[in-house]
């Protein structure tokens, strides 16, 4: 059988300002964020990711909306782009520490993916993918959904947050082994 991954566009906070807001803003000691940055950074590093951008930017919390918004669109009018523009979007965030609510980042990404950069913001003007952005957001709250990434693996199996892989393969497992029943 094969796992079918389905990338939802989901803004969880719509409130963080475009110019963004310090890891320091969310509502942890210190230490204690600086031991979940160092622990998301091992494991990242584990599965050959970098997240160093992130950890050192100032603006580590961005407002993700336009990139969200580019992303529905390269998911519905040219799909076969989708993959290469998300992993774009996820190095300048991620590796780069660059603030996916900045246009530049985003076009900048888009022309990497080859989409048609005039389409992308062509839709987006028409805000043709913000009624997505809210049917997913309505979906997220009935599931109980308040964080990313989310995961779920059938109907019934759901990892939160950033896992190992091995998480996700027994997740996958289980809920392979529950479809046989």
């Amino acid at each position: 059988m094969k796992i079918v991954v389905s990338w939802k566009p989901l803004e969880i906070h719509p409130e963080v300002p475009s110019e963004g807001l310090p890891l320091s803003s969310l509502p942890y000691r210190p230490d204690d964020m600086a031991t979940m940055m160092a622990n998301l950074q091992v494991q990242a590093a584990g599965e050959g990711l970098d997240f160093s951008g992130h950890i050192r930017s100032e603006t580590a919390r961005v407002n993700s909306h336009r990139a969200l918004v580019a992303s529905a669109y390269a998911q519905a009018e040219e799909p076969g782009r989708f993959e290469v523009f998300h992993r774009a979007l996820f190095q300048a965030y991620f590796a780069d520490g660059k603030n996916l609510a900045d246009p530049a980042v985003v076009s900048e990404a888009a022309a990497a993916a080859g989409l048609s950069e005039t389409k992308m913001e062509a839709a987006m003007d028409q805000a043709a993918y913000e009624d997505l952005l809210k049917e997913n957001a309505a979906e997220a709250g009935r599931l109980g959904i308040s964080g990313v990434p989310y995961f779920i693996f059938g109907e019934k199996e759901v990892v939160v947050g950033a896992q190992k892989a091995e998480v996700l393969r027994q997740a996958a497992r289980k809920a392979l082994a529950d479809l046989k029943k």
